[in-house]
């Protein structure tokens, strides 16, 4: 488990819009989230970029008027994406006492064989931006990541997307349970937990595996898997000041955990 000062989540956007471009999907999104002061950098986790380069976060901080000096890089991600992006976007705040905006989110239905009964429908396209920041104090922020190669849910240069949903299932049941029951045991106390909302069915049973449903934080049934922006999503219908833990799992197979303040 990695120790951090406390991180904190400032300021949640959204920008939906089936099938168009994730660049025009990101520059609302940050638009969306409006002024914010001494921002000093950008990280986009995203799968779903349609260039190799320039990187999709060097171009949102060249729209946002930023200085030229302020770091901007891309973290190729998934389902794991958003917690280890405000890892990042933590420590980088805590290192040049400013705010970092962290763009999070994939154009998935580009990516999706229609036919397929397993992926073709349960897909969407999300992407948002989070403002982090970080405090230093008594509260703490704890991590913790896990990463096991395997290719039961993969995609190619240019799609489709394909998944062995038993098998994902599987791992979500052992691996991710078991990572998630050690981090919780260990952590500081927290008031919400919030998870990649993959499916209804699988984050239920997640959080009754884990004794957390009372602290289980979801988002209508009827939103289809965004992939790693389900995690801001989530946060975003809460309000106040919260102890959250924050977590992403499935392609990889890669997982990860953290727990923040969440005060929007």
């Amino acid at each position: 488990m990695i120790t951090t000062d406390e991180i904190v989540i400032e300021k949640i956007a959204l920008a939906k819009g089936t099938g168009e471009d994730l660049v025009a999907l990101a520059k609302r999104a940050a638009k969306a989230i409006g002024e914010v002061d001494n921002l000093g950098g950008v990280i986009a986790a995203t799968f779903s970029s349609p260039r190799r380069f320039p990187a999709l976060a060097v171009e949102i901080a060249a729209e946002l008027k930023l200085a030229k000096t302020v770091p901007a890089f891309d973290l190729q991600l998934a389902c794991s994406a958003y917690p280890y992006a405000v890892y990042l976007a933590g420590r980088l705040a805590a290192d040049t006492n400013s705010r970092i905006l962290v763009i999070d989110g994939d154009v998935q239905s580009r990516l999706v064989n229609a036919a397929d009964h397993a992926t073709g429908s349960i897909f969407s396209d999300l992407v948002t931006a989070s403002v982090v920041s970080a405090r230093k104090g008594e509260e703490k922020s704890v991590w913790a990541f896990l990463s096991d190669y395997n290719e039961a849910l993969k995609c190619g240069e240019s799609g489709p997307i394909a998944m062995d949903g038993m098998k994902v299932f599987s791992f979500v049941a052992t691996e991710v349970t078991s990572f998630l029951r050690a981090f919780a045991a260990e952590a500081p106390a927290f008031d919400r937990f919030v998870p990649h909302q993959a499916n209804p069915y699988m984050i239920r049973q997640l959080a009754r595996s884990l004794s957390l449903e009372e602290k289980l934080v979801t988002v209508p049934e009827s939103e289809l898997n965004p992939g790693s922006a389900s995690v801001p999503l989530a946060l975003s219908t809460l309000r106040g000041r919260h102890r959250v833990l924050i977590s992403g799992f499935g392609a990889g197979y890669s997982a990860s955990a953290g727990l923040v303040t969440l005060s929007l």
